[in-house]
């Protein structure tokens, strides 16, 4: 029983942190306009993460470092989208 809580904890904080439980809640809470706000931002941040590699590599980056960019910055804008709508409204 202790290991399926364990598991449970570590997937509870993982959904807590980087599931969609930021939108959902900014979703309900926020006006159109904001919602569109924080969609470009996330468009804004990866495209400064692609300039950004671009620029200090000096070449355009292949599909398999665009993916991991992607993902990693879809990862840090679902934290701090839970953080500011969800752990931030407590």
């Amino acid at each position: 029983m202790h290991g399926v809580s364990t598991m449970e904890d570590k997937r509870s904080f993982f959904s807590t942190w980087f599931g969609f439980s930021g939108w959902n809640a900014m979703s309900a809470q926020t006006r159109i306009a904001t919602q569109i706000m924080y969609r470009v931002f996330f468009l804004l941040g990866l495209a400064a993460i692609i300039v950004g590699y671009g620029a200090i590599t000096g070449s355009d980056p292949g599909g398999a470092v665009t993916l991991a960019m992607i993902a990693i910055w879809y990862l840090l804008f679902q934290f701090i989208l839970n953080f500011i709508f969800v752990e931030g409204s407590r």
